[in-house]
């Protein structure tokens, strides 16, 4: 009873954690898409992009799904913090919106990268490709866009430039939100739900003295050892 008693409590906490790191995660993403709308825009007006040419209006969609689907975090926690018997379902439900989150935050990246591909600032080594025969077929263009080049361009190698909106996502996501923290309660919560592997040891030993010492007592074994 004291034992079940005390794995009750431990999952208690644990799942207070969690929901507490829910809302905390929450909140950072709500903050991380808010610094990459600013950055975005910071982008556009560098490199002179207007209207619906711009990187912020090109994502627009994408930044608004990844901001609802991390939102759900909270109903998580909320679930979590009305519950009086913590279960599995709960582990399953903020497991899932953290992969949906992750996949949201990733979709940014992937459609920062069709931006830059689209206007020619794609990445990798197709990207370069890309670039210098873009560049070869414009270099008589007086109206050719030549943000990425000069003393205060960011070329990044010949494996593609650094300044682009793929990098820019990346390294906003990168410096404003971390999901392991996240991920890392839900795997506690999830064991605290069972007994550990030492608990479950020690009970089997204890168990196997136990018998050991009755098969002792016994009638039977008493018998058997008089010679």
């Amino acid at each position: 009873m004291g034992k079940s008693t005390d794995r009750n409590i431990a999952a208690e906490n644990e799942f207070a954690a969690l929901a507490q790191v829910l809302i905390e995660t929450a909140n950072d993403a709500a903050h991380c898409l808010k610094v990459l709308k600013k950055n975005l825009s910071e982008y556009d007006s560098r490199h002179g992009n207007r209207f619906l040419s711009t990187a912020k209006s090109y994502m627009r969609s994408d930044i608004r799904n990844a901001k609802d689907i991390s939102a759900d975090l909270r109903h998580v926690a909320h679930k979590i913090n009305k519950s009086h018997k913590y279960s599995k379902s709960e582990v399953v439900s903020a497991r899932n919106m953290l992969n949906a989150t992750a996949n949201a935050m990733d979709m940014l990246k992937t459609t920062a990268r069709h931006y830059d591909e689209k206007n020619g600032h794609a990445t990798g080594v197709r990207g370069a490709i890309k670039n210098a025969v873009g560049s070869t077929n414009q270099k008589d263009d007086k109206y050719a866009k030549t943000d990425n080049y000069g003393p205060h361009g960011h070329h990044g190698g010949i494996l593609g430039n650094s300044d682009t909106v793929e990098a820019l996502v990346t390294s906003t996501l990168r410096d404003n939100l971390n999901l392991n923290v996240l991920s890392y309660q839900i795997n506690t919560a999830e064991k605290s739900l069972s007994p550990s592997i030492v608990k479950r040891a020690k009970e089997a030993i204890h168990g196997v003295k136990e018998k050991l010492t009755g098969d002792k007592s016994s009638p039977t074994r008493r018998h058997s050892m008089t010679p």
